[in-house]
């Protein structure tokens, strides 16, 4: 459960808040001179207590076992929203989408290193097949520290929070360097299900 929560929280936890994942996979298919990167989309199943509901935006905020919460917004398609209260637990099913690139940021990104980015219309086949796009960012990283032995990258966000993430292939950890930078862009579709669950299931 605690991996199923946190791995969403990618781009979420660089600028909000510490949590563990994996930042680097393979090289993605790219030209030989293209940066160190990694494009990964999958479907994310959460189950967590909801703390919120915006019926008008469809959104609904939910908690997880560790404290983290998260907002999701909810497609047209799930029907009797309006059923679901504060204090339910509920399981949520969505995709998202991480792509990151080891390279310096472009001056404009330099200049605004973190980014709402429009995500209005139906998401591309990358970032999350048959669904609309709810949220989208791109933040600017900085490499803290590298552990190889841990087989661990640190990396700062621009609103001072850290993330450390172990590397799914530790090799590419030689690749990187403190002080160089990792753009992150983070897509978030919208929620495909919702369904209320037993408070004792959820746990």
């Amino acid at each position: 459960m605690k991996n199923a929560f946190c791995y969403p929280l990618v781009c979420a936890a660089v600028l909000a808040a510490s949590q563990s994942t994996s930042l680097f996979a393979q090289e993605t298919a790219a030209p030989k001179d293209a940066p160190l990167g990694r494009k990964e989309t999958l479907r994310a199943t959460l189950t967590a207590e909801v703390t919120a509901v915006n019926l008008t935006n469809r959104e609904v905020t939910l908690k997880g076992p560790q404290g983290n919460e998260v907002t999701v917004t909810v497609s047209d398609k799930v029907k009797r929203l309006g059923e679901v209260k504060v204090g339910d637990f509920v399981r949520v099913d969505y995709f998202v989408s991480v792509a990151a690139e080891l390279r310096k940021p472009t001056p404009e990104e330099a200049e605004h290193p973190l980014v709402i980015m429009d995500a209005a219309g139906k998401a591309s086949t990358n970032a999350a097949p048959a669904a609309g796009v709810a949220r989208r960012f791109k933040v600017v990283t900085t490499i803290e520290a590298l552990d190889l032995s841990a087989q661990t990258i640190t990396v700062k966000g621009p609103l001072g929070r850290s993330l450390t993430a172990r590397a799914a292939d530790p090799s590419r950890l030689k690749k990187a360097h403190i002080g160089e930078t990792i753009v992150i862009v983070y897509t978030e579709a919208l929620a495909l299900s919702l369904e209320k669950v037993d408070k004792k299931t959820a746990k």
